[in-house]
């Protein structure tokens, strides 16, 4: 632990060295660079030689020019995405804890840091707050870091919580995902709480370091569940950590949700390509095949119809796999590919006695 805080110390005294306040990297990005995170991201690529120096001028930049909105309600907005929060804290220059965590962790990703905007709740003076809150971890010369943004909120100077250990930062904050206390001996809730963390030894049970490489090349699917899989195994203490689960597990229904609204979609379009070969081609029938064609094109005319038909059913059946499918009448559908399956059959017996058939003796065909 003492070696950590120590590296952690180092850095922070390189960034701030040779007379260079912490701020003033922030304040020589341009303005006109300031509305996008690739922007940022770009203009302190371009700028700034070391990651040290990238990760000062990105959090000096977030907490000098993002002012705290002391009118919102919530410290964590549950309605908006990611890119929302973003967009809305460059838009407005202003947010709560929420925004401060996604704006830096965007734009430290966008410059080539591992990074995650993390949730949980915190302890100040030995009391654990009611309210949510939201800090960043990222990852630095192959050593993960945790900031908050929002409590260095007037500390542009000499900020107090960038680049902190997790063995200290753990003291005041408590991530809802354990993965991101990012130690090998993750505290439960009722420790955190109470205070005062055992010593644990022995053998090494949690590499967080390789669990949260794997986690952030995830789709954001598989984190919400590998997320809310940790929670439960760690156990649920708090009111708090149950909402996040809830929340989680929420979001996991509109994801499924709107796969089994693309799915079905796919699934319609599929059958409706398919329905029309099938009726070009008995319209065509009808004609007696005339104009003529060759034997292939004629053939080739139901070829695609078939798999078509398996490609929609397919579909439909993995809709409703993770949650029950009340929105989408799925059983019409089917009956629909029923339907067109056995039709085609008809057609396709039809196509091929023509096929085998003399070409004196393919008229004939089209009137039994």
């Amino acid at each position: 632990m003492k070696a950590l805080i120590f590296l952690c110390v180092c850095i922070a005294t390189a960034l701030c060295g040779k007379g260079q306040r912490f701020n003033d990297y922030a304040l020589q990005i341009p303005k006109a660079q300031t509305y996008s995170t690739t922007a940022i991201a770009g203009y302190i690529q371009q700028i700034y030689k070391t990651d040290a120096e990238k990760l000062n001028a990105i959090y000096g930049w977030v907490i000098t020019n993002i002012r705290y909105d002391a009118d919102s309600m919530y410290p964590i907005n549950w309605s908006l995405e990611a890119d929302e929060k973003i967009a809305a804290t460059l838009r407005r220059r202003k947010g709560v804890c929420d925004n401060y965590a996604s704006l830096f962790t965007d734009i430290a990703a966008k410059s080539g840091f591992a990074a995650y905007a993390v949730s949980g709740y915190t302890k100040q003076s030995g009391f654990v707050t009611r309210a949510g809150h939201s800090w960043s971890a990222v990852c630095l010369q192959g050593r993960w870091f945790l900031c908050d943004p929002t409590w260095d909120i007037g500390n542009s100077s000499s900020p107090k919580y960038f680049l902190i250990s997790p063995e200290e930062f753990i003291e005041t904050h408590m991530p809802f995902d354990p993965l991101w206390q990012l130690l090998e001996y993750p505290v439960t809730e009722h420790e955190f709480l109470k205070g005062g963390y055992p010593i644990k030894s022995g053998q090494r049970f949690f590499n967080y370091a390789d669990s949260a490489k794997i986690f952030l090349a995830m789709d954001s699917l598989q984190q919400l569940q590998s997320a809310n899989l940790r929670i439960k195994l760690a156990g649920i203490e708090t009111k708090r950590r149950k909402e996040w689960v809830d929340y989680n597990q929420m979001k996991i229904a509109i994801i499924y949700g709107e796969k089994d609204m693309n799915l079905y979609n796919a699934a319609v379009a599929d059958l409706n390509q398919a329905n029309g070969m099938f009726n070009n081609f008995v319209n065509y029938r009808n004609t007696r095949f005339i104009p003529a064609r060759t034997d292939a094109a004629v053939a080739a005319m139901l070829l695609p119809v078939k798999g078509l038909l398996a490609s929609a059913a397919a579909k439909l059946d993995q809709t409703g796999g993770a949650v029950e499918n009340f929105q989408y009448d799925t059983g019409s559908i089917k009956a629909r590919i029923d339907s067109l399956a056995a039709k085609l059959h008809e057609q396709q017996l039809f196509l091929n006695r023509y096929l085998a058939s003399p070409l004196a003796e393919r008229e004939k065909l089209f009137y039994k």
